[in-house]
């Protein structure tokens, strides 16, 4: 089992929108990692429908995700998005 740190800005862009990139991004993990470390630096805005399919992958996913350096407004997104499904 291995832990991986993803850099998003570098995995995908610094404006996160495609719900699609981040489930191929999640579908593109080892199997035998154990722990993901999403790094959120250099990223200056997510959408909606990204912060949804982020989340609906890091609850499927067979393995721990955690996030480090989140912007104030990344986070205030999926705090509402959280909130809206009741958790």
């Amino acid at each position: 089992m291995t832990e991986i740190e993803i850099f998003l800005k570098k995995e995908i862009d610094s404006d996160l929108g495609s719900r699609s990139k981040i489930e191929n991004l999640f579908n593109s993990i080892d199997s035998d990692t154990s722990k993901v470390i999403m790094n959120f630096t250099g990223v200056e805005f997510m959408g909606r429908s990204f912060a949804q399919e982020y989340l609906n992958q890091k609850n499927k996913a067979s393995f721990r995700v955690v996030e480090s350096n989140v912007p104030d407004n990344v986070q205030k997104l999926f705090d509402i998005i959280l909130e809206l499904n009741g958790h």
